[in-house]
């Protein structure tokens, strides 16, 4: 191994390992980059999402400062570096802070969450310009978020998992007025694949807009094409995947194997169309299979043009 190669691994090592030290620092910007002469690149970002949140389940009316589950708020620090003009090596680091958790509150519950960061990604990869990327560590599945591609630009208010805002509360019965044990977030699920788990995953490059990826953690697989590319000024995205769980001993999920895809098109007049469905086998006998359909019709616009 060269003298420069051994510097690259062993800067990246010192960034990755410097992220506790800096977490006390805050800026207003979503990323930025610090180099100071090193060879690897060191990118701080993140957000705050909060939200109020006001819902009438026709026996009362509750608002709730929550955090939007549907993108929490995060910090998160990137570390990459060059091998040579076609391998990168990096690291990555996430935590959130979902205090009040907009899919947790509930008419009975003011509060949800710890209101401590929790851990949400720590992985490291190897890049290779041709021959694709290699990860491994805590991350998102291979066919995590498949049935969530959407370019409508809304998706922070709203989008396929309609259990995260709101999620926590209950139906209630109209004749009586009890509130029923069934809940947004329980009866509503978007089946978008694994989520995140310990795991290894390969994605191909991109060919012609396409490109495929599989990862693996215990008991668990997946497999999933996405696709994105332009025709005559019309934006396309897809995802589409297989996944199974079947020999997961901790599997809490009850299913064994799924099938899950969404795609959105974006017009140059600024119409977007989004679908998404997806169904997976219930690993209980005699539970019916369980399935999801959903769609947007969305426009955007300049007002102030």
């Amino acid at each position: 191994m060269t003298t420069t190669k051994k510097t690259l691994i062993a800067a990246l090592l010192s960034a990755t390992a410097i992220v506790g030290g800096v977490a006390a620092m805050s800026a207003p910007a979503h990323a930025g980059s610090i180099k100071n002469g090193s060879p690897v690149d060191l990118t701080i970002g993140g957000h705050v999402n909060r939200a109020v949140l006001l819902v009438d389940d026709g026996n009362e009316t509750s608002y709730r400062h929550v955090d939007n589950e549907n993108d929490s708020t995060i910090i998160f620090f990137e570390a990459e570096g060059k091998v040579n003009a076609e391998i990168t090596i990096g690291a990555a680091f996430a935590a959130k802070m979902r205090s009040n958790a907009s899919n947790e509150v509930s008419a009975t519950a003011e509060s949800a969450g710890s209101g401590q960061f929790e851990h949400d990604q720590s992985d490291i990869y190897v890049s290779h310009a041709r021959f694709g990327t290699l990860t491994m560590g805590e991350g998102s599945m291979a066919s995590d978020a498949i049935s969530e591609v959407d370019l409508s630009g809304t998706g922070v208010a709203g989008y396929s998992s309609i259990g995260d805002m709101a999620g926590g509360f209950a139906f209630v019965n109209s004749a009586t007025g009890v509130r029923s044990t069934a809940t947004i977030g329980g009866t509503a699920d978007n089946l978008d694949g694994l989520d995140a788990g310990d795991r290894l995953m390969y994605e191909t490059p991109s060919f012609n807009g396409f490109s495929l990826a599989t990862s693996t953690t215990s008991g668990a697989v997946d497999a999933v094409v996405r696709y994105a590319g332009d025709f005559g000024g019309v934006a396309v995205e897809a995802a589409a995947g297989w996944y199974n769980n079947s020999s997961n001993a901790n599997n809490d999920d009850a299913f064994e194997d799924g099938v899950s895809g969404s795609v959105s098109a974006l017009f140059g007049n600024g119409v977007n169309v989004t679908f998404a469905a997806g169904t997976k086998s219930a690993a209980t006998q005699g539970r019916d299979d369980p399935m999801f359909y959903y769609g947007k019709l969305g426009y955007i616009a300049k007002l102030n043009s």
